[in-house]
């Protein structure tokens, strides 16, 4: 009975683990490469707890003792979901900014174009 109890809390967790990773790519907080690695993560947890071939893993940890090392691992991967996001974001932002800083750069140039027609100096003059 704990078997079945614990491969429906890993089919659960994988479900939920893709519903968030899906939500989260949609709002724009995760890149692509990232939304993939976990949808395989969370579609490979579903497969090892749907699939009896692949759920002989939990005939092994059906014992109580085995409990704390699980919530080790379901914190553990939060935390690495947590990073992921958060780097995800600062990449965008990175990105958002070098996109401002060439698009100030080549109105720099456009100014420094006009001005050196005006005024009739070279740039280094200015």
């Amino acid at each position: 009975m704990g078997t079945v109890i614990l491969r429906i809390g890993i089919i659960i967790l994988g479900v939920f683990l893709l519903s968030v990773t899906f939500s989260i790519y949609v709002r724009g907080k995760l890149r692509e490469k990232a939304t993939f690695l976990w949808g395989i993560l969370a579609i490979a947890m579903i497969l090892s707890g749907a699939v009896p071939v692949l759920s002989g893993w939990s005939k092994r940890f059906n014992d109580v003792i085995y409990i704390a090392p699980f919530v080790i691992i379901i914190v553990f991967v939060c935390i690495m979901f947590y990073i992921t996001k958060e780097i995800s974001v600062l990449r965008r932002k990175n990105q958002e900014l070098a996109m401002h800083v060439s698009l100030l750069n080549q109105e720099n140039e456009r100014i420094l174009k006009e001005l050196t027609s005006i005024t009739g100096k070279d740039k280094s003059e200015l």
